[in-house]
Parts: structure tokens; sequence; C-alpha cells
């Protein structure tokens, strides 16, 4: 499963990272890997073409217990993308 998101400025990209690591996901440079609490993902951020791509995302356990899902953290991101575009 791969999701890109377009129009990701430098700006929008560090404010996400931000607000990936109050929840103590760490996005160590444009590209990587996360993984917390049975949710994890491979990021590449491109700030030439200013997309981000979102790779292998992979919800288990104890992740899927509170209701988790790859559609709800796409949207989780989606939304989190929307507030530093603001």
């Amino acid at each position: 499963m791969t999701k890109q998101f377009d129009q990701i400025s430098e700006a929008t990209f560090s404010c996400l990272a931000a607000k990936l690591k109050s929840q103590g996901m760490e996005m160590s440079g444009h590209s990587g890997y996360l993984s917390k609490n049975g949710i994890s993902l491979d990021y590449a951020f491109d700030a030439a073409a200013q997309t981000l791509t979102i790779e292998n995302l992979e919800v288990g356990f104890p992740a899927t217990m509170i209701g988790m899902s790859t559609e709800k953290i796409l949207g989780i991101l989606e939304k989190a993308i929307e507030d530093c575009r603001g």
C-alpha cells in the first residue's frame, strides 16, 4: 500500500514531524521508518517535488485493540498535514 501526499512544503513536513514527535514517533531526516505501538510505516519526503510518500503502512497489536486501521492512520496523517498547511 502506497499513499502519496502532494503540495508538502519543507515547513509542512517540519510541522508534521513535530506533531508525530509529540506522539513519540520521530521522523529522523527526509526518509526512514517509523514504528510505535503496532503501527509501522516507511516514509520519504521529496522537497523538490513537494511530496510525502507513505509505504508499507501496517497496523497491528496493540493499535488494533483501540480500533486503529490503515485507513484511520491515513486519515490522521491527512488531518495533521492540513493543520500544518493552515
